[in-house]
């Protein structure tokens, strides 16, 4: 939920003020941390998925939270192929790093265990110079609507999956744990799902020695790596990017193998 941060103001008389001007909005704010503030209760561990070089040094990235804040000074466990790679502390901002070396290609299955709480994750081991997919999630797969997927959307994922390295991106609305969920349960073909931060994600990715194969998403998320010059798909009308009508066609316009 998005509060007025006008309303976060230490003085009496500009608190009146603002309350006065902005009645609606500020009763929204000190309704919310009434009724969201962290039960103590309540705890969680979410694992971030990553894209590694084989044989060079990644941070694998857990954090540790409470119902809406972070949760520092938790002993988090870091298990790859469900053996430990060992235990650290999380900082005072709830996140947890634990160094790791992927010692072949392919997909790594990755779980953060802290307490009686644990998320699972991968983590894409690949040589420099691999293309990647990148696919985003709530522009193209319907992630918010009650009618599910689009038609055709899971076979076409996973018969590009054959081919090429498939990354999900996750971008505004549902956080990265919730998104993994949702995939799972819709049988889509499992991949990373890394945080689109707005382009930022394609910059890391290049700097790694990666290709950016190929864009399926919004314009927004297609716009922010015009500078690759990668081939995109889209079902709006957007400069740089191919305009499809559905899944299907994108399958035919990629070659790949429906089954």
């Amino acid at each position: 939920m998005m509060h007025d941060t006008r309303c976060r103001i230490d003085t009496r008389s500009k608190t009146r003020d603002i309350f006065i001007r902005h009645p609606v909005s500020c009763i929204v704010y000190f309704v919310s941390l009434f009724l969201f503030l962290p039960n103590p209760a309540y705890s969680e561990v979410i694992f971030y998925d990553a894209i590694a070089l084989k044989n060079e040094t990644v941070m694998l990235e857990a954090r540790t939270k409470g119902k809406i804040f972070s949760r520092g000074g938790e002993v988090v466990e870091f298990l790859v192929g469900g053996e430990s790679i060992g235990k650290v502390l999380s900082g005072g901002d709830g996140f947890a790093f634990k160094e790791f070396i992927a010692q072949k290609i392919g997909l790594y299955k990755i779980e953060a265990v802290a307490g009686k709480d644990k998320d699972k994750g991968t983590l894409l081991s690949l040589e420099k110079g691999a293309g990647i997919v990148f696919i985003d999630v709530e522009g193209s797969l319907h992630i918010l609507s009650s009618k599910g997927p689009p038609e055709d959307s899971k076979k076409v994922i996973r018969a590009i999956s054959r081919r090429f390295h498939v990354v999900y991106l996750q971008t505004f609305v549902v956080g990265v744990k919730a998104m993994k969920k949702w995939l799972k349960e819709n049988g889509f073909v499992e991949a990373p799902v890394l945080s689109w931060k707005g382009g930022d994600v394609f910059q890391e990715i290049s700097k790694k020695g990666l290709k950016i194969k190929l864009i399926i998403g919004r314009p927004d998320v297609i716009e922010s790596a015009k500078e690759f010059k990668q081939r995109a798909f889209s079902f709006i009308e957007v400069e740089g990017a191919e305009e499809v009508k559905d899944w299907e066609e994108i399958g035919k316009k990629l070659g790949v193998m429906i089954k």
